[in-house]
């Protein structure tokens, strides 16, 4: 007989004034809602016994999907084998020339880093000799230029001075 859902509430209410929040939330769960039916033990057994026909065939199937990738792979496998054993039979003894001529290479023109590095701190050295050269030219140009605009000033300033008291003297 199925319960209504009125009825489970009434039960629940009673039960959780009888017997407490728990025990009530425990007894709703063990009682199938209206128009559920409750799963048998005949029925979880059919369906253990229908997963595990399924999972056998899946493992038969991978199992012979394995074995055909094994058989395709292994195959190309000894292919590469094979082609990377010729490559080093043809090119094994460049990678030892090419190592050579790179030996031969860094003892030519290691050196002439240093030299380029020498030269180049050189060449700082010398702009920055330069440089404090050339505005210790530009501090001398300038000093003498403010210097003679100085005594030009003044000269002027002296001649206006003298001509302004040759008037005041020639008027009275």
């Amino acid at each position: 007989m199925a319960v209504e859902e009125h009825r489970r509430i009434a039960l629940h209410r009673a039960a959780a004034e009888s017997w407490g929040e728990e025990v009530a939330d425990a007894l709703m769960d063990s009682i199938a809602p209206s128009g559920h039916e409750l799963a048998t033990r005949q029925d979880i057994d059919g369906i253990l016994t229908a997963m595990d026909a399924m999972d056998e065939r899946w493992d038969e199937r991978l199992t012979e999907m394995d074995q055909r990738w094994n058989e395709r792979f292994g195959s190309m496998d000894h292919r590469l084998h094979e082609m990377d054993q010729r490559w080093n039979e043809r090119f094994g003894s460049m990678d030892h020339r090419l190592h050579e001529m790179d030996q031969r290479w860094d003892e030519r023109f290691g050196s002439m880093d240093h030299r380029l590095h020498e030269m180049d701190q050189r060449w700082q050295a010398e702009g920055r000799a330069l440089r404090a050269e050339l505005i210790g030219a530009i501090d001398r140009r300038v000093g003498d230029a403010i210097t003679t605009q100085t005594r030009i000033l003044m000269v002027s300033l002296f001649v206006a001075l003298v001509a302004i008291a040759g008037l005041a003297f020639g008027l009275n």
